[in-house]
């Protein structure tokens, strides 16, 4: 799921999520561990799942689209777990009032409560033994806003799609129960059908294939769609309105074989037939990086409005925000598309077990926006079409920047939202929350902070290691569901090293490092002075992390050494003995360690970072270091940097910030209102 937020990100990658920081400034009075009322420890564990369920078929019929009320069958095929089982119990809302239970055709004793359904079994049900239970229900879904059926009544003005009624579901993350009584947590996979019985001129969109599509002699349309692989009920979704449905694939594109279309309102053709062209390619790309087929029948995506969200990975059918039919460039929403599109592999085809895993869905799926700008990238760079090659195109230097970009704003966002600290915050893998909504907003968050976690990782195995592990991920367990420990263990079984410590500072603790950096360069001994100090919250819950510190040095011949800090507590320090005077010294430059960072070093090495850089993250950093330097050099190399049209945006963006700045600081100086001093030390937050 993309929040709205997410979405924007996918317009501008430069984005800060201020409340979170916010949010930290009110510290809780008391342990979030324990309820202080009770005792009772906060943690939220799965729903067990004392019954496989194997199958539903959900028919429903909508009497009057006017009005947001339904009847339904549903028929639910189960196996008992475990031991016999007596009592099934569903999850299902308040809107729905059940008028029977049956199996064989015999009714059964059942209770419904606000939001739960017993259903008394007539004899234990054996284990492994599948049997039916039919529950007949009417469902008044009126006061849904945005989670579970939404009816969203029609426009006086607009397009024909603006003036019908739409319904559409949203099931993440356990609200599905509000339309069909439901085991509602992501722990157990179904397959599923779905049959409408809506009025004549109203589409119908669901998961999977498309069964039938019949007309009936009273002027209604009957619409069955079938999901034959297993999903999670969260997963399960519907859409009914007026809509223009546009074919994007096609044995032409970069996929063909695998029917695409997006659902969009009338009137927005031409928009989407263009913002939603990179598809094919796409879903091409991610077959081949995966090396896992697209495991569904289709992909459809349909744009539907009060929606509440960017988008949401519905199986094979993707929900999208309205204002995505409004953009009209190719790459307006690329991001957005990417991201729901990667959550077909993880997320829906791999489920996090429960919402405390909920990061190997968001993480990778936000990670996925920064693989396809570097594919895109590679592929102009070789003279290939993007949209069109469905091979992996050759790394480039245009390929490496794109990917830092995106990667630069996910930092962006960590560094200006996250100073969490054990136990007052929940880290990205945490069972602690009121509501399983908290798990997407979070200042570790699952978007972001999961995405950078993925790129250390990535950067500190290499490429080839860290592909092998996740092809082998996927292949040890699709269709199934997800723990981290599940994921951790398939790198390390192809890296051959312990990634347990990596796990835990970066997943399991709440946070990251923020770490004071001082260089100094002795030139009558040639050497190196690095010293470190971690100023975040150190305490008996929150220890000192342990990396080691990468370090560019680069000199004046074009030679380039790295040497290490290894960094064990609150301080550390260390001399390196170069071959000459290093005209920059690179902290970290390709971010394999997440830390917020405050380097002090010679404005020349900060200059030189600037104008040749070994990645965008070093170059960003320069250029907002030298926001605290006063200087016309200064103030000429930053214009320059600004107008330069061979430097990446992002760092004429952050040349151009820092300048703008300097200016404002320059100009309130000679009023007097502030000292020409201020921040005369050479600093950058982040990196």
């Amino acid at each position: 799921m993309t929040l709205r937020s997410t979405a924007a990100l996918a317009l501008s990658s430069l984005l800060c999520l201020a409340p979170l920081a916010s949010a930290q400034d009110s510290e809780p009075n008391n342990d979030p561990r324990i309820d202080p009322t009770t005792g009772r420890d906060t943690a939220n564990w799965p729903l067990p799942p004392t019954f496989d369920h194997l199958h539903m078929k959900l028919d429903m019929t909508f009497p009057d689209m006017s009005e947001a009320a339904f009847t339904a069958t549903q028929t639910l095929t189960l196996a008992a777990r475990g031991t016999p089982r007596s009592t099934i119990s569903l999850r299902a809302g308040p809107g729905i009032e059940v008028q029977s239970v049956t199996i064989a055709g015999q009714p059964v004793d059942f209770t419904k409560s606000r939001d739960l359904l017993d259903i008394r079994l007539p004899a234990p049900a054996a284990v492994a033994q599948a049997f039916d239970v039919a529950i007949t229900y009417v469902c008044d879904f009126s006061a849904n806003r945005g989670i579970g059926l939404t009816h969203s009544k029609p426009r006086d003005e607009g397009s024909p799609t603006d003036q019908a009624v739409q319904v559409h579901a949203q099931g993440e993350a356990e609200v599905n129960h509000l339309w069909f009584p439901c085991h509602d947590f992501p722990n157990e996979k179904l397959t599923t059908e779905l049959i409408a019985n809506v009025p004549e001129g109203f589409e119908v969109l669901s998961n999977g294939r498309l069964v039938s599509k019949q007309s009936t002699p009273d002027a209604r349309s009957i619409v069955h769609w079938s999901q034959d692989l297993p999903h999670a009920n969260y997963l399960v979704t519907l859409v009914i309105g007026k809509f223009s449905i546009v074919n994007i694939g096609g044995d032409d594109t970069a996929r063909p074989g695998l029917p695409m279309a997006v659902w969009t309102p009338i009137g927005t053709e031409d928009n989407v037939k263009t913002v939603f062209s990179s598809t094919p390619a796409m879903v091409a790309f991610l077959e081949r990086k995966l090396d896992e087929p697209y495991p569904w029948a289709k992909y459809d995506q349909s744009i539907v409005r009060d929606f509440n969200w960017g988008g949401m990975e519905n199986t094979s059918a993707t929900t999208l925000y309205r204002q995505a039919a409004n953009a009209t460039e190719r790459g307006d929403e690329d991001g957005l598309i990417v991201h729901e599109l990667g959550h077909q592999w993880f997320g829906d085809l791999m489920t996090c077990k429960g919402w405390k895993h909920l990061w190997l869905n968001e993480g990778w799926a936000s990670y996925c926006e920064a693989m396809w700008d570097e594919q895109y990238a590679n592929a102009e760079a070789a003279g290939l079409d993007p949209l069109k090659t469905g091979e992996i195109a050759p790394a480039s230097e245009a390929g490496r920047k794109a990917y830092q970009r995106t990667v630069l704003g996910f930092v962006r966002r960590q560094r200006g939202g996250n100073n969490a600290y054990a136990p007052v915050y929940p880290s990205i893998v945490s069972n602690r929350y009121r509501n399983p909504d908290e798990n997407f907003s979070k200042s570790d968050d699952v978007y972001s902070k999961g995405a950078i976690v993925l790129h250390m990782l990535r950067s500190g195995l290499g490429d080839d290691v860290f592909w092998k592990g996740v092809r082998l991920y996927i292949d040890q367990h699709k269709f199934t569901h997800v723990e981290t420990d599940q994921f951790r263990r398939a790198f390390e079984e192809v890296s051959g090293r312990s990634l347990e410590r990596f796990f835990d500072q970066w997943l399991i603790r709440p946070g990251l490092p923020r770490l004071d950096v001082d260089l100094t360069f002795d030139d009558a001994t040639s050497t190196l002075t690095v010293a470190a100090k971690q100023t975040q919250r150190i305490d008996k819950l929150n220890p000192a992390y342990q990396f080691s510190l990468p370090l560019l040095c680069r000199f004046e011949d074009g030679r380039h050494q790295y040497v290490y800090l290894d960094v064990k507590g609150r301080d550390a320090a260390a001399n390196f003995t170069l071959p000459a005077k290093p005209t920059q010294v690179s902290v970290d430059p390709t971010l394999t360690i997440f830390c917020a960072n405050r380097i002090t070093k010679p404005l020349a090495m900060w200059m030189n970072e600037l104008r040749d850089g070994p990645s965008l993250f070093a170059q960003v950093a320069a250029a907002e270091a030298l926001a605290a330097y006063q200087g016309d050099e200064v103030l000429s190399l930053l214009a320059h940097a600004a107008a330069d049209e061979s430097l990446d945006p992002v760092v004429r963006e952050a040349s151009l910030a820092s300048l703008t700045g300097l200016e404002a600081r320059r100009i309130a100086a000679s009023l007097g209102s502030i000292p020409v001093q201020l921040g005369a030390r050479a600093m950058v937050v982040g990196r």
